[in-house]
């Protein structure tokens, strides 16, 4: 990693700074009295080696920083603890240099470099510590917080699925059951017969809505189920006409049985719609964490691959546009993703990853 090129490495520019300056007086040090330009002070290859390891140990640390948990925002007080520990204590020294002996002039020197590397690296360990304390205590409120917002979200779900079943679900039922009589009145009212499909499709679009607020809820209960036995389950319940299905080999998964049957419903639902009565789905390991349902249908514009995904959004006269969205809400909820792109005979191709498989 090239450190000065690096965010991380501008971020800590005092400590990588320091540290070089620190690198270049222990070369230079080391030079002088291979040269035997100056004789040694007594205790001078302690201080030397302990600075050697405190320059390898913030080496250490300017790698490690950026690939920890650690955000940017806690690297200025790593740095105010470096330069401050640099500084007191190299203070602290300078008081003992003015009361003890000086041999040389060379002593002053690595005294001072000693002094600032070893107080920089106490303050070092400080600031490291307490940016990682400091940081738990972020993660943990961020997901207090979180947990307060999906509690909050849950509950208006909850009350949105009420006011959907309660007060839009009971006029509707009394609107068919005053239309069913109508009907045996004036079995040939030309007007009657366009109410009922719109009544009809108003009941869908209620039911649709009632599966997206309730299935958007966080999965809390999960069981193994058997992939290949709920595929079949599923393409039983819908009406497949002329299509095909395949399974690509047994498959166990750790997810919420109903929901799950509510993603493969869904999915069948839109190869068939979209591809044709005689469609092939194929349904399949993926990778190490998923699965995956393709069809060799007509395929889904690449323009479209999110927008099929929103509420509402369809391209058939038919659709609800609550099908692809209600499986993005389950997949989210499991804490799995869903990605979609090209079947490789045509098509489309359902990949959801993250799924906890079982052997």
């Amino acid at each position: 990693m090239d450190i000065t090129s690096s965010a991380a490495g501008r971020k800590l520019w005092p400590v990588w700074g320091l540290s070089v300056v620190l690198s270049v007086l222990l070369l230079a040090e080391a030079a002088i009295v291979s040269a035997g330009a100056t004789p040694v002070p007594g205790g001078y290859w302690v201080g030397f080696a302990s600075s050697i390891v405190v320059v390898l140990g913030v080496g250490y640390v300017i790698y490690w920083v950026p690939r920890s948990e650690l955000s940017t925002p806690r690297y200025r007080r790593i740095n105010r603890w470096w330069l401050g520990g640099a500084s007191v204590y190299l203070l602290v020294n300078v008081g003992f240099m003015a009361t003890l002996p000086i041999e040389s002039a060379f002593q002053v020197f690595g005294w001072i470099r000693w002094a600032i590397g070893f107080g920089g690296g106490i303050g070092l360990l400080i600031g490291l510590f307490e940016a990682r304390a400091i940081e738990r205590e972020v993660t943990a409120e961020r997901s207090r917080v979180r947990e307060a917002e999906l509690r909050r979200e849950r509950d208006r779900l909850e009350e949105f699925a009420s006011v959907v079943s309660h007060d839009l679900r009971n006029p509707l039922n009394v609107a068919q059951g005053r239309l069913d009589l109508a009907k045996r009145a004036h079995p040939d009212d030309e007007h009657l017969a366009v109410v009922e499909p719109a009544l009809d499709r108003m009941d869908e679009i209620v039911e649709e809505t009632l599966t997206l607020a309730r299935e958007g809820k966080i999965v809390d209960d999960t069981d193994d189920v058997d992939l290949d036995d709920c595929v079949r389950e599923c393409w039983s319940r819908v009406d497949t006409a002329d299509a095909t299905l395949s399974v690509d080999g047994p498959l166990t998964v750790r997810a919420d049985r109903d929901r799950l049957s509510h993603v493969l419903e869904n999915l069948f639902r839109n190869a068939i719609e979209h591809g044709g009565s005689d469609v092939t789905v194929r349904v399949g390991p993926l990778g190490e964490d998923g699965f995956y349902v393709e069809d060799d249908g007509v395929g889904i514009p690449g323009e479209d691959f999110e927008r099929v995904l929103e509420t509402g959004f369809t391209s058939s006269a038919d659709g609800t546009g609550f099908g692809l969205a209600i499986v993005d809400r389950i997949v989210e909820a499991h804490g799995w993703e869903l990605r979609i792109g090209d079947g490789p005979d045509g098509g489309t191709r359902f990949e959801i990853s993250g799924v906890d498989r079982r052997s």
